[in-house]
Order: structure tokens, then C-alpha cells, then sequence
């Protein structure tokens, strides 16, 4: 073997190391032989990367992307202005799932003109991704107290919880499970989200265990894989959910339970809403319906628009029943393309119409509209019902990306469900004022779902 020239060699290294010398510093940038600087990471383009603790404003107009956890610490907030993009740079797995994790108030303010997008990478938009939680979501621990969405739209989140994590300290999650899209916990906080979106989520898209809440003419489309529902509420939620649009989630639109102990009791107003293709993809036998309340919650339901959806209205069966007492009902539009889902309108495994010893006086209203397997079509703008068989949706034949749900869901000028809807009932709370900013609550139409006419 030849050997090598010891003086040689040291020279050899000595150049290498003057040459790395030259083109490198402690400044974090690399240097061209002209002496130009251009920075060491590129990965990002025009993205500007945030990570760790932050308040203030992010935007207006501006594009940033997560490389790591950002949080929002207590007595701090976090507002993001419109025209803004959030990229979560995250793959689903341990370690690479960024998660928002807010102990103060996080706003977001888009506007219709210039929304706010928080949500993943154009190139890992896909429908083979809807289901995979590419990100951990936002996360409120019991200090959080102010959460408003404004024009603002949430996709892709739901990665497993990971050890350390406040969502795992608290025992909400197991490490491993999916997270939420938004939680919250705190019951003195505010809740808002206003012409809003939440698409494409592993599981929950909204767990809410307190708030002072209203979600209103917002969208959620594909929440949940096997399980889960867009707002899924527990103790200490009071508000009003109105003139929303559901499309294909997995167990319930709206569900509210008087569950975790906290106070106030759980009080929420569900009308005027639209729910489509809902709660087929719930795995457990008996469960996936549109409208549920259970375990001793207390509400409104009326004038909402359920079509090919497992169950309508749900009122949960004895032995963990919602506060009876406290619970008024009627004036639901329901249509099937399917037996089962006419079956459904009002759930034999729910208290409505099924004369349960003690129950006999929780009868089907005479104000709902129902009927047999295609009767009372809605006659939808974009839509055309009975695209998908129960099986369809079981083996998610129907996952795909939705837009513009409100266009898609008004109603044609013929449509029955122009009319039936009771404009007798008064919101929870007239207004909400949170941050500044007051939303009026929208009152209740007489047409069925959130939409009306074109």
C-alpha cells in the first residue's frame, strides 16, 4: 500500500480547514467566495419559521411556518391578522408534530376578503392525507381564557399526544392518542368562532370542556376517522351553535355532555344547522348520529336540516339521559335516500318517540318533517342527495376535499324546507363580547339548516 506523506497530509488538512474557515462563521451564515452571505437554511422559501414562546401579532399578510411547539404563555395573547398563512411543518410522528399550546388568549382575525389559513404544506393537501393528523392542533391548558376564530380556516390537525405535553399532564389525552383540532378547558374563558372552518381532522374537531361559547355560519367537513365530532362539549359550555354546515363527520355535528364536573352545567342551543352524510363512520355498534345530548346536559334543538345521516336528533337512553327537565325540541327536516337512514330520523336507541317506561311523554314532534326512503328532498343548490349508500360511507368512499359548503347547501327557491322553522326561541346569550369585539347572536329563521335560498 502507498503511504502517505505525513507533511502532506497535514497540509492537505490545514487547507481544508482555512477553506471551511473562509465560508463559515459563527453568524449562521454561509459565505461565497465573492463574500456574499446567503443563509444557511432555504428549506423554508419566503416562510418566515416560528417556534417557542410568542405573543403579539403575527401578520397582516405575512407567511410563517412552525418548526416547533409555539406557546402562547398565561397572561400573554397571541393575535393573527389577516391575509396570514400558518404552515405546520409536521409529519404526524413523535417529535415532528408541532402543536400551538396557548396558557393566555389566541386570536385569529381574518377577514372575508383576506382570510387566515393555519394548516399544513400545499404538497401534503391531499385526500389520501385528510385522516392522517399531520399536526397537534391548538391546544388550551385551565389558564386559557380567550379562543376566537374570525374568517379563519383549520386543517389536517389530530397527531398522537406525546409525553410531556399539557393535553397528557392533564389526563384529557394517553400519549398515543389523537389530539384535537382546538381544546379548550377553561369555563370563565370565551369561545368564538365566527365564519369559520375545520376540515380534515383525525379525531375531534372541537373538544370543548368550558367556555362561554358561540360557533356560528362556520364549516366542518371530515372530522374524525373512526370517531369523533366537530364540537364535542362537556360541563361548563354555554352557548349557541347556529347556521353551521356539517358534511360527512364521523359521529356527531353538535354533542354536548355533563361530564368532567365542571360548572356551569352544560347549556347549549343547537338551531338552524345543517348536517350531511353524518356519523357513518363511527366504529362503535349504536353510536354515530348528526345531534346528541346527553348525561344530564341541558338545550335547545330546532329548525335544523338532517340529511342521509345514521341517527337525527339523539336524546341519549336512561341511565345516562340528558336533564330532561330542561331540554325542548321540534321542527327538524329529515331526509334519507336509504332505509336505514329513515330509520334513524329519531333513533331507537334514543329516548324520542320509543315510549320508555318513564319517558312515554317524549314523543316525536308533530312540528318535525320526515317520510319515507326519498321523500322531503331538500333540493339543495350543488348537491345532489343520495350520492352514497351507508356502505359507501363505511369504507369512505365518500372522502374527498369540499369546498364551499354554504354554496353547495343552500336551498333551490322550490325547496320544502323553506318553511316549517320556529323563530320562537331566544339565544342563550344575546351577544358576546370578547377582546374588543362584539358578535351579535343570529336569531332563528323559519326556513330549516343554515342556508336558505340561493
Amino acid at each position: 500500500m502507498k503511504k502517505i506523506n505525513l507533511f502532506n497530509l497535514v497540509l492537505i488538512m490545514t487547507s481544508l480547514v482555512f477553506i471551511f474557515a473562509a465560508c463559515s462563521s459563527d453568524d449562521g451564515f454561509i459565505r461565497d467566495e465573492t463574500g456574499e452571505e446567503e443563509e444557511e437554511e432555504q428549506e423554508f422559501g419566503d416562510f418566515i419559521p416560528i417556534s417557542g414562546d410568542l405573543s403579539g401579532e403575527l401578520g397582516p399578510n405575512e407567511d410563517y411556518i412552525v418548526t416547533d411547539d409555539i406557546f402562547v404563555l398565561e397572561g400573554e395573547s397571541l393575535t393573527v391578522l389577516e391575509g396570514t398563512n400558518i404552515i405546520i411543518d409536521g409529519t404526524g410522528r413523535p417529535g415532528r408534530s408541532p402543536e400551538i399550546n396557548v396558557a393566555g388568549n389566541f386570536y385569529s382575525y381574518g377577514t372575508e376578503d383576506a382570510p387566515v389559513y393555519i394548516g399544513v404544506k400545499e404538497e401534503d393537501r391531499t385526500e389520501e392525507n385528510i385522516f392522517r393528523g399531520l399536526w397537534g392542533g391548538i391546544i388550551g391548558t385551565e389558564t386559557a381564557v380567550d379562543f376566537v376564530l374570525e374568517y379563519t380556516t383549520i386543517e389536517f390537525a389530530g397527531a398522537p399526544a406525546e409525553p410531556g405535553t399539557s393535553i397528557v399532564a392533564e389526563g384529557e389525552l394517553d400519549e398515543g392518542e389523537p389530539r384535537y383540532a382546538v381544546y379548550w378547558v377553561n369555563p370563565l374563558g370565551n369561545f368564538i368562532m365566527w365564519h369559520s372552518r375545520i376540515a380534515y381532522t383525525k379525531d375531534d374537531a372541537i373538544r370543548n370542556n368550558g367556555a362561554k361559547t358561540l360557533i356560528a355560519y362556520s364549516e366542518f367537513a371530515f372530522n374524525g376517522e373512526t370517531g369523533g365530532e366537530s364540537m364535542n362539549a362537556k360541563s361548563g359550555v354555554v352557548g349557541d351553535f347556529c347556521y353551521n354546515v356539517f358534511y360527512s363527520i364521523a359521529t356527531n355535528g353538535l354533542k354536548v355532555a355533563n361530564s368532567k364536573g365542571r360548572q356551569p352545567q352544560a347549556n347549549n342551543n343547537y338551531y338552524n344547522n345543517t348536517l350531511v352524510n353524518s356519523g357513518w363512520r363511527r366504529s362503535q355498534s349504536g353510536r354515530g348520529a348528526s345531534l346528541n345530548f346527553e348525561n344530564g346536559a341541558r338545550g335547545k334543538a330546532f329548525n335544523n336540516l338532517v340529511v342521509d345521516s345514521r341517527y337525527g336528533l339523539r336524546l341519549f337512553p336512561p341511565d345516562d339521559e340528558p336533564d330532561m327537565d330542561n331540554i325542548s325540541f321540534g321542527n327538524h327536516f329529515y331526509y334519507g335516500s336509504d332505509q336505514e337512514m329513515v330509520d334513524g330520523f329519531h333513533p331507537v336507541n334514543g329516548i324520542i318517540g320509543q315510549d320508555i317506561a318513564g319517558f312515554e311523554d317524549v314523543v316525536i314532534p308533530d312540528s318535525d318533517v320526515y317520510g319515507e326512503v326519498g321523500e322531503n328532498d331538500p333540493l339543495f343548490a350543488d348537491y345532489e342527495v343520495g350520492t352514497f349508500s351507508p356502505q359507501d360511507f363505511r369504507q369512505l368512499n365518500d372522502v374527498a376535499f369540499m369546498t364551499s359548503l354554504f354554496d353547495m347547501f343552500k336551498l333551490q327557491p322550490t325547496s320544502p324546507a323553506l318553511t316549517g322553522g320556529t323563530t320562537d326561541l331566544e339565544p342563550i346569550f344575546d351577544e358576546y363580547v370578547v377582546n374588543g369585539r362584539t358578535y351579535v347572536t343570529p336569531l332563528p329563521s323559519e326556513f330549516f339548516g343554515a342556508l336558505g335560498s340561493e
